[in-house]
Parts: structure tokens; sequence; C-alpha cells
């Protein structure tokens, strides 16, 4: 996890949820660049920005905190989530987006996702499987054949 904060939000990316979807990259390229170090600039765009692209993230990689004085504190502010429900949508081409309430359990009940939203492999090239990388970008996964 890397934390990228300005006074007032701090934006926290999970890499291992990151599925390179480049919504952030596309919405705020003067705040998400994946070619410079580090690849947040949280001086790039006003906060009010920031927290609207981050919230357009399928796979909950980016979501946002408000800052205190001290620590993060409050609900993350990323991708929406169904609060008592939870949902699987497919994202065209790419992999299963699920948002809520859901654990997912490994073949022994162990917990791999809770909460939250998180991008589970239907190219089958993901090398996290049963998590989602970002491989059906780069084999041209076609969910239309």
């Amino acid at each position: 996890m890397r934390i990228y904060s300005n006074d007032e939000i701090s934006v926290i990316w999970r890499p291992e949820k990151c599925i390179h979807a480049r919504e952030c990259v596309k919405g705020l390229p003067a705040v998400f660049n994946k070619d410079r170090s580090p690849w947040v600039n949280m001086q790039g765009a006003s906060s009010e920005e920031i927290i609207e692209v981050v919230g357009r993230c399928p796979s909950g990689a980016l979501t946002c905190k408000r800052r205190s004085e001290d620590e993060l504190e409050g609900e993350d502010m990323g991708a929406s989530e169904v609060h008592g429900t939870a949902q699987i949508k497919t994202a065209k081409n790419g992999p299963l987006l699920v948002e809520g309430d859901v654990a997912l359990l490994d073949s022994g009940g162990n917990v791999l996702a809770g909460e939250g939203t998180y991008a589970l492999c239907r190219c089958g090239g993901s090398k996290k499987k049963p998590f989602c990388d970002g491989t059906h970008l780069q084999i041209g996964f076609d969910d239309s054949k």
C-alpha cells in the first residue's frame, strides 16, 4: 500500500488490486502519470477533482480518505460500494468486478478478500489468480468469443 497526501485528502493505492484500467491516468494525467516517480502528484488538481477520478477506479486499487491532523480517518471515498448487498459486474474484455460486503474464500475457508471492491481474473492469464493483474490488456482478451 502506498499513500499520497495533500492538506485535505490522502489517496491510497493498493497495487495488488490494480487491474491497469487506466481510469486514473486518462481522467487526471496531471495527477496520475505512470512515467513519473512518484506516479501520483497530489498538487496536480483540486482535491474534489482527485476524489471524482479516484471514484472511477473499477478495482478499488485507488481510494481516498479525508485527512485529520494525526491520521487517516473516515470512510473510503473511492470506488462506489453497494451497502447491504453485493454485486458482480462484468467489465468489457476484462475482469469480474466484485462490489459490496462479500468475502472471497479459498478452498480451505481462508479469506482472500473481504468487503470493498476487487477484481477477479476472467481471461485465465493473471499471475495472481484468482485476482486480476491486468494481463487481459496484454493478451487482447475478447469476451465476445
